[in-house]
């Protein structure tokens, strides 16, 4: 009897135990889903794609915002080296007149010196978005600075910081163009020609990162060679076509009379539409100012 029940137990002890193995074989259901959780438990290589993930949008967005400073400043380079090109291309103009020993310089001149400011700019368009001032600083009759010419380019709404043409023709209370402390004199018998040069900077991403940015810079080049000053340059253009200050356009050499045309005809069609109310307010436009502009070519201040 006693070995029956010794063999019974013992029976059941194996039984039990290969069942126990049985269970935690990888092929038995409960066993798989042990080492499954036990695995997952373990395992820690996605801590990294999960850290990355949460640090994705901040290299990101920091990434974007480099983009976007390296842009601004590669645009204010440029914006300088037009401006002093442009002084320097205004210094070196003019046809040798051999009566008088000296270069005349002519309005188809300044032209040519502004239509290379724009092929210079390229795709930045600089009098679309901006505007560029040219003038001739030189002495006057009582020995002070004065302006003595002064011709712009470009739609955006923005005057020389020195006054228009004309400032300082007497006296002299005029000193100079530049900054306090560092302005610029002209001697007697020669010109300096200073460029004051605006550009509203549009960021790549919109206003993600900055707002427009109004860019400013200036530059002066001593005339070159013996030149006629005191005067005026020789008017041989179209009065549509001479870049006067009181005209805020982007039109170039080869710009069409055609296109002239009808862009100041636009312009005057929208002034009088404007005026229905009685007051010419305007549509916003670059700048502090507000105008009417048509086409990116021609603008009515107002």
């Amino acid at each position: 009897m006693r070995s029956f029940n010794s063999y019974l137990s013992s029976s059941i002890t194996n039984n039990a135990l290969r069942a126990c193995r049985f269970s935690n074989r990888w092929d038995h259901p409960n066993g798989r889903l042990s080492k499954l959780v036990n695995k997952l438990r373990r395992d820690r290589s996605g801590l990294a794609l999960i850290e990355f993930a949460f640090s994705l949008p901040i290299f990101m967005g920091l990434g974007f915002y480099g983009v976007e400073v390296a842009n601004l400043a590669i645009t204010q380079m440029k914006m300088s080296q037009i401006a002093l090109n442009m002084a320097d291309n205004a210094s070196r103009i003019g046809t040798l007149n051999s009566t008088l020993g000296a270069k005349v310089i002519s309005e188809d001149q300044i032209n040519d010196v502004f239509q290379a400011a724009a092929i210079q700019a390229g795709a930045a368009g600089i009098y679309q978005d901006g505007r560029t001032v040219l003038s001739s600083l030189e002495v006057n009759a009582n020995g002070g600075q004065t302006i003595m010419w002064q011709r712009c380019k470009g739609i955006l709404f923005d005057d020389s910081d020195y006054g228009p043409e004309g400032t300082g023709k007497t006296g002299t209370s005029f000193t100079g163009m530049g900054p306090p402390g560092e302005k610029i004199a002209a001697s007697t018998g020669t010109a300096v020609m200073y460029v004051e040069l605006t550009y509203v900077y549009e960021p790549l991403f919109g206003n993600m990162f900055m707002e427009d940015k109004e860019l400013h810079q200036e530059a002066a080049y001593t005339v070159r060679d013996a030149r006629e000053i005191g005067k005026a340059p020789t008017n041989n253009v179209p009065e549509a076509r001479r870049s006067t200050c009181n005209k805020y356009d982007a039109i170039l050499p080869q710009t069409s009379d055609a296109d002239i045309a009808a862009g100041q005809a636009a312009a005057e069609a929208a002034k009088q539409n404007d005026l229905k109310d009685g007051v010419l307010d305007g549509n916003a436009g670059k700048g502090n100012n507000k105008g009417i502009c048509v086409a990116g070519l021609v603008c009515v201040k107002i």
